[in-house]
């Protein structure tokens, strides 16, 4: 029995260093397999920390870029209401200014077209009475883009002597036919036009300014 265990004895040896040495092996794998986990995992997660970090930093500067834009959105809208009320204010003190200086003009319109001196020095005189005729009416209207008379911006001569009972016969008034004008009128009349026209030039004007950026920017 002795002599069969030691010849048995390398072979046992040899099988408990083989047992010896797959449970070293396993023991490695097992401690690489954990070390090799926990390295994934710390990396993992220091990846998932990172990328986290970097979508919050986006986001801040979203944040941030949008309120900025918002700021330069609302102070541009303030510069043109602000840009918007000037121009209103400018458009109303110059309209202001246009009912002062027609009134004004208006008021002298009797003056300059009642009297008349033939020279410095000589006495005042009734002005001429001047004859305008129908034609001439007709003409003033048409010019300004009328072709009836008698509305705002144009002469009326529906008084004229003659015409009321050419249109109740149904006969054509003849142009040479004397009308009621007067230079007074004709007078008052340009600068109810002129009026006008610069009403409607300032307010171009306005819109114009208005639509047009600063430092020539459209």
């Amino acid at each position: 029995m002795k002599a069969l265990l030691k010849a048995a004895a390398p072979f046992l040896i040899l099988l408990a260093c083989l047992a010896l040495a797959g449970l070293a092996l396993h023991a490695y794998r097992t401690t690489a397999y954990d070390e090799g986990f926990s390295m994934a995992k710390t990396q993992g997660e220091a990846a998932l920390d990172r990328l986290k970090a970097q979508y919050a930093q986006e986001r801040q500067a979203q944040a941030e870029a949008g309120k900025a834009a918002a700021e330069r959105a609302a102070q541009a809208l303030a510069t043109e209401v602000q840009r918007g009320n000037e121009l209103a204010l400018a458009l109303d003190a110059k309209k202001t200014e246009l009912r002062t200086t027609t009134e004004r003009l208006t008021g002298e319109v009797a003056r300059v077209t009642t009297l008349y001196r033939r020279a410095r020095d000589a006495q005042p005189e009734p002005l001429p009475a001047a004859v305008f005729t129908l034609g001439y009416g007709r003409l003033w209207n048409e010019a300004l883009g009328l072709t009836t008379s008698g509305s705002g911006a144009g002469l009326s001569a529906s008084a004229a002597s003659g015409r009321a009972d050419a249109q109740a016969s149904g006969t054509a008034t003849p142009d040479d036919l004397a009308s009621t004008l007067t230079p007074a009128l004709l007078l008052t009349n340009h600068i109810r036009n002129s009026a006008q026209a610069s009403a409607c030039r300032a307010q171009l004007n306005a819109l114009i300014d208005y639509w047009t950026k600063p430092n020539g920017r459209h």
